[in-house]
C-alpha cells in the first residue's frame, strides 16, 4: 500500500503540472483576445504572429496532453486541424518581421512589448499583444541560423530580460539554458566580447561545471585582455541588468539620397537612350546601384524625403481637375489628381464605390493563390521573397449578377485612361498580409524577357493600380527612380505609362510595394497593352519627349 500510495502522489503531482501548464496556456490566450474588432485584431503584426505560431506549436503539443481525457476536445481539434496554420506559415511570419524591422527600423524591444507601429503611426495606442519567451527564443534561433549575429543579440535580449522579469523559466529550465547560451554566443559573434562573458559568468553561477562554458570564459578572457592593450578605457555597460542596451540590430538610417529628376510639365523631355543601353539599365547588367536602388526603396517607404527646391516649385504647381469627356463621366465626373510630373502618374480619386471594392474582394477572396513572377530566364512563373502577396485573377466569364461589376468597372477605366481595353489583361486582386510587399520592379517586359510572348497585345503600355483598402502602417507604393511616394487611400486608382510615346520602356516607373506593417493591404492592377492603342495614344514623331502635352477640357488639363 505504501508503494501505490507513493505512485498516487507522483501521479497526482504529474496531474498538477499538466492542468497547470494547460491553464498557463490558456489565460495566455484569453489575455489576447480582449478585443471588440477580430479583424483588426488579427492586422496587427505581433498578434499575427503569436496566433500563427500558437496553432503551429503550442496547440499542436497541448493536443498530447490531452488524448484520451477529453474526447470532445480532441475531436473538435480533429475536425480544425487541417486549416492550422504550419511551421512554413511560421518561417513565413518570421521572415516578414526580419524585413519589417529591416525597411522601418524596428528595433526588437517594440515587437517584443507589442507596439511595433507606434514609431510609424506616431501613437501610444497599443494594440499589440507582446512576445512571449518562447516567441522571442524562435526569432532569437531563426537570427542566429542566418547568422545574423546582431538580430540574434536583440531578440535573445529580449527573452532574457522577460525570463528574468517574469520568473517563467528559471534557471534550471533548459528553456533558461538556450536562451542564455544563444545570447552569449550572438554577443561574441557580434564583437561585444564583454557582454558574452558576462552572460557566460551568469550562466557559470547555476553550472559551474560546464565544461563548454568554462572554455568559453578562458577565452573571452584571453580576447578582453588583448584587446585592451589596444583601446583606451571605457565605461563597461551591464547586458544583464539593462535591458535597453542597443544591440545594433537595425543600423542607422540609410546613407542614400533621394534624387529627383526635374522635369519640364507638361510634355516633358527625355534623354534619347540606344535600346541597348535601355536594356542593360533594365536588366542592371552594367548597373552597379543595385544596393543603392534598395536603400532608396527602404528609405521611400519609412517617409517621403523633403524636395529639392526645383521639384517642389513643380509638385506645387500640379494640378487637380474633373474629367467629364465621355458620355458616362458627364453623369459620374471623373476627380483627377496630377500627382507627380516625371513619370506623370495620376491619382482618380473616389474611382469606385466602397460596395464594389467589397464586392471584387470577396469575389477574389477564394481564388487567391501565392503571387508569382516571371523568371527572366526561363519565361516560367514561379514564387520568389521580393514579391510576397496573393493573387487572383478575376476572369470575365463570371455568372452574369457578377461580371457586371467587373465589366461597369472596366468601362469606368476606359473613361479615365482613354486606353482601349480590348488587349488589356484581366483584373489581378491583390492581398498583402503581414509584411507583405514586392520589391522594386518595372511593369513593362524588356525585349530579353519571354514575358507577353504569347499575349497579342504586346508590350504593357501602362498600369491602373486601385486601392480597394486602407492601411493602418506601411504598404506605400513608391517609384524609387523618381523620387515618388504614395500612400493608399481607399477606393483610389493610380495611373501612369510603362513606356514612352517612341515605345521605349520609361526608366523612371521601377516602383515598389512597401512591406504592410499594420493592417491588410488590398490593390487591383489593370494592365493596358500597346496594341490597339493607335488612336488612344499615337506615337510621338518627336523621339525625344516624355509625355504629349496634356490636352484642354475646359480649360483643365486631361489625360
Amino acid at each position: 500500500e505504501d508503494h501505490l500510495v507513493t505512485l498516487l502522489g507522483e501521479y497526482l503531482e504529474s496531474e498538477r503540472v499538466r492542468l497547470n501548464t494547460l491553464e498557463t496556456f490558456r489565460q495566455y490566450v484569453l489575455s489576447g483576445k480582449s478585443y471588440t474588432d477580430p479583424e483588426r485584431y488579427i492586422s496587427y503584426p505581433t498578434n499575427q504572429f503569436n496566433v500563427i505560431h500558437r496553432f503551429a506549436a503550442d496547440w499542436n503539443n497541448l493536443k498530447g496532453w490531452m488524448d484520451s481525457r477529453n474526447q470532445d476536445m480532441v475531436s473538435a481539434y480533429d475536425s480544425y486541424e487541417s486549416h492550422f496554420p504550419n511551421q512554413d506559415d511560421v518561417k513565413g511570419a518570421i521572415r516578414a518581421i526580419h524585413r519589417l524591422q529591416d525597411i522601418y527600423k524596428i528595433k526588437a524591444s517594440q515587437f517584443a512589448r507589442g507596439d511595433p507601429v507606434e514609431q510609424e503611426s506616431g501613437t501610444s495606442e497599443l494594440l499589440g499583444q507582446p512576445f512571449n519567451v518562447k516567441a522571442l527564443y524562435v526569432f532569437t534561433k531563426n537570427a542566429y541560423e542566418n547568422q545574423d549575429w546582431n538580430k540574434c543579440s536583440a531578440w535573445a535580449q529580449q527573452a532574457f530580460h522577460l525570463m528574468q522579469d517574469t520568473g517563467e523559466y528559471l534557471p534550471d529550465h533548459s528553456m533558461w539554458f538556450d536562451v542564455a547560451d544563444h545570447f552569449s554566443f550572438c554577443l561574441y559573434k557580434a564583437g561585444n566580447v564583454e557582454e558574452a562573458m558576462e552572460i557566460t559568468d551568469t550562466m557559470l553561477l547555476h553550472y559551474p561545471t560546464h565544461e563548454r562554458l568554462l572554455s568559453n570564459k578562458a577565452y573571452f578572457q584571453e580576447t578582453i585582455q588583448a584587446s585592451l592593450k589596444e583601446r583606451p578605457a571605457f565605461e563597461k555597460r551591464s547586458v544583464v541588468t539593462d535591458p535597453t542596451l542597443d544591440m545594433h540590430e537595425i543600423g542607422g538610417p540609410e546613407d542614400v539620397e533621394i534624387t529627383f529628376v526635374p522635369k519640364k510639365y507638361p510634355g516633358a523631355d527625355q534623354v534619347v537612350l540606344d535600346e541597348k543601353t535601355i536594356e542593360d539599365e533594365i536588366e542592371d547588367k552594367k548597373y552597379v546601384g543595385w544596393s543603392t536602388r534598395v536603400k532608396k526603396y527602404r528609405k521611400l517607404c519609412k517617409e517621403a524625403p523633403p524636395l529639392s527646391p526645383q521639384m517642389a516649385q513643380q509638385v506645387h504647381q500640379l494640378q487637380c481637375y474633373i474629367k467629364q469627356d465621355t458620355p458616362r463621366s458627364i453623369l459620374q465626373p471623373i476627380k483627377v489628381e496630377v500627382a507627380w510630373p516625371s513619370p506623370r502618374i495620376l491619382i482618380f480619386h473616389d474611382f469606385m464605390s466602397d460596395e464594389e471594392a467589397d464586392f471584387l474582394m470577396s469575389l477574389a477572396l477564394p481564388m487567391l493563390n501565392r503571387a508569382t513572377v516571371h523568371n527572366k530566364e526561363t519565361g516560367k512563373l514561379e514564387n520568389a521573397e521580393y514579391r510576397v502577396s496573393k493573387t487572383a485573377w478575376l476572369d470575365m466569364d463570371l455568372p452574369a449578377d457578377k461580371n457586371k461589376v467587373v465589366r461597369r468597372v472596366n468601362r469606368r477605366m476606359e473613361d479615365a485612361t482613354e486606353l482601349s481595353h480590348d488587349y488589356a489583361e484581366l483584373q489581378q486582386v491583390n492581398n498583402y498580409g503581414i509584411g507583405g510587399q514586392y520589391e522594386p520592379h518595372y511593369d513593362m517586359a524588356t525585349k530579353e524577357e519571354k514575358a507577353f510572348t504569347e499575349h497579342d497585345g504586346g508590350n504593357r503600355v501602362a498600369t491602373l493600380l486601385f486601392y480597394m483598402g486602407n492601411t493602418d502602417a506601411g504598404g506605400a507604393t513608391v517609384f524609387v527612380d523618381a523620387g515618388a511616394r504614395l500612400a493608399p487611400q481607399k477606393n483610389s486608382a493610380v495611373f501612369w505609362y510603362n513606356l514612352l510615346p517612341n515605345g521605349n520602356p520609361d526608366l523612371l516607373t521601377r516602383h515598389a510595394g512597401c512591406p504592410v506593417l499594420a493592417g491588410t493591404k488590398w490593390v487591383m492592377n489593370k494592365w493596358f497593352h500597346v496594341n490597339d492603342q493607335v488612336f488612344t495614344r499615337p506615337c510621338d514623331l518627336d523621339e525625344n519627349r516624355r509625355e504629349k502635352p496634356a490636352k484642354l477640357y475646359n480649360g483643365q488639363y486631361t489625360v
